[in-house]
Order: structure tokens, then C-alpha cells, then sequence
């Protein structure tokens, strides 16, 4: 069994802003003429070959590490003949970037991430090519970036946003967020869909088996204003993910999360 000694315990103030990746990555700014679409003819062979053949060696690993398994990946279905957006919650570094290339093969996936996935010198074309699409830090950028989703999306691609924002590693609940990111599947008119990542302990190692719940679709009212469709979605995304949550068993497996106020309150 894991040990008490080998868990680490992680305090918290704020679910939306506080983070524990660790990935200490110095986030610089985007330049004004950076490429949210490279039609460079080098760049699409080499997204070509990365699409295709690193997949299987994606889907190995995760297999492999985490013993992951789909429930109710048929629903994607009924989005066969258009792009799609799909919200998850953000419990792994490695793994939440890899289960949507694995939960949407063949189709393309792009994952709506911080700058800093494309700080690191050296490999900022390979993050691209595997889909990147980094937030915006100027008004100019944020016309290439929601025209960037838009043409991804209505070219049946899928496009992969973690409203939580920040990892919490292993973390078993989900945690509050905001309605911002959905105002791209509401401006885009495209479905949208949710995954729920859940540990189970295994028979015979510590490590966790991942379980991930595929829900959706869900769609815009017409009958709703703009404002109201977001907020709609937002809330329906996160009670399903909440229900799915609250319906396993929950295996902390090397951090517990306790909140400040909690941990004090528990010492008085």
C-alpha cells in the first residue's frame, strides 16, 4: 500500500488561480507576428508525420503508465461530420496533453494552452505541429487566435480547453471555473463535449489506473442571448463532470489537497 510518508500534502487558497505543475517555465510574451496557422510546407510534412505515426507510440505509453480506458467514447459520433470542442479536467501533465490525441484519432486536435508551452527554445515548432494553440497577449493576437479556432474547427478539427486552467496534480474532485473559454464553441456554433479523468487504484502497484468518462454532446440555444449560452454551457459541462467525479471512488495517490482555511481551522 502507498505509504503515508510518501504522500505529500498540498495546501490551497484559490481553486482558479493557484497552481502546483512545477514546470517553472519563464512565460514570454508572444511576438505580434507570430503563426497560429504555418502553411510553411516543411512545417505541415512534419505535422503530417508527427499526426501519424507518433499515435501509436502515444497511445503505447499512456497504456502502459496509467492503464487508460475510455467509457462512453461512442458519443462522439454524433459529431462525425463536424469539429467540435472538448473541456476536461486538468489533473496531469503528460497525460492531459496525450488522452485527447488518443480520444479524437484521426481527427486533429488543438489544445488551447499557456505561452509558456511554446517558451522553451528548441521545440516550439514540434509543440505547434502537435497542435498547440497558445492564449493571445495583445489585442492583435486575439484575432489570430479566435480566427486560428475557427478555421481548425470548421475544418472538423477538435479543439481541447481545460477551463481549470491550472494542473493540480492527481487532484480527485473537480474544481470551480470559469465560463470565459466557452464563449469559442458559442461564437463557433460547434458542439461540445466533456471528459472526466478518475484514479483507481490498482490491484497491484500504487500507481493509478485512469478512467476517462466521455460526455456530450451539448449544444447553444438559439432561443438564449450569447451571455446566456455561455453560462449555460459552463454550468453544464461542469455538473456533469462533478456527477461523474462523485460517482467513483476517490484514490488520492501522492498529494492530498487541504485548503488553508481548513488546515487552520483544524488547528484550533
Amino acid at each position: 500500500m502507498q505509504k503515508e510518508k510518501d504522500r505529500k500534502i498540498l495546501y490551497y487558497s484559490d481553486e482558479l488561480n493557484d497552481d502546483f505543475a512545477g514546470t517553472n517555465i519563464e512565460q514570454k510574451k508572444l511576438p505580434e507576428d507570430f503563426k497560429y496557422i504555418n502553411k510553411n510546407v516543411f512545417f505541415l510534412i512534419g505535422r503530417f508525420l508527427l499526426h501519424w505515426i507518433a499515435y501509436p507510440i502515444i497511445w503505447l505509453m499512456v497504456k502502459i503508465i496509467y492503464h487508460q480506458k475510455f467509457v462512453n467514447k461512442r458519443v462522439l459520433k454524433r459529431a462525425k461530420k463536424t469539429g467540435y470542442f472538448v473541456y476536461g479536467n486538468h489533473t496531469n501533465g503528460m497525460l492531459d496533453a496525450y488522452i485527447p490525441t488518443i480520444l479524437n484519432y484521426p481527427r486533429y486536435t488543438y489544445l488551447i494552452a499557456n505561452p509558456d508551452a511554446v517558451s522553451i527554445k528548441g521545440i516550439k515548432n514540434i509543440v505547434m505541429m502537435l497542435g498547440a494553440l497558445p492564449l493571445p497577449s495583445s489585442m492583435s493576437l486575439t484575432f489570430k487566435f479566435m480566427s486560428a479556432i475557427k478555421e481548425r474547427v470548421n475544418k472538423n478539427g477538435v479543439i481541447m480547453i481545460y477551463p481549470e486552467a491550472h494542473i493540480w496534480p492527481f487532484y480527485t474532485d473537480i474544481r470551480n471555473f470559469k465560463s470565459d473559454s466557452f464563449v469559442y464553441p458559442v461564437e463557433a456554433n460547434k458542439p461540445v463535449y466533456c471528459f472526466t479523468n478518475v484514479y483507481k487504484k490498482r490491484r497491484y502497484s500504487n500507481k493509478p489506473k485512469v478512467i476517462t468518462f466521455v460526455d456530450g454532446p451539448f449544444y447553444s440555444d438559439p432561443t438564449l442571448t450569447k451571455r446566456e449560452n455561455i453560462a449555460n454551457l459552463r454550468n453544464q459541462v461542469y455538473e456533469t463532470m462533478k456527477k461523474r467525479n462523485q460517482t467513483w471512488p476517490k484514490y488520492e495517490y501522492k498529494y492530498t489537497y487541504i485548503k488553508k482555511e481548513s488546515a487552520f481551522l483544524d488547528k484550533e
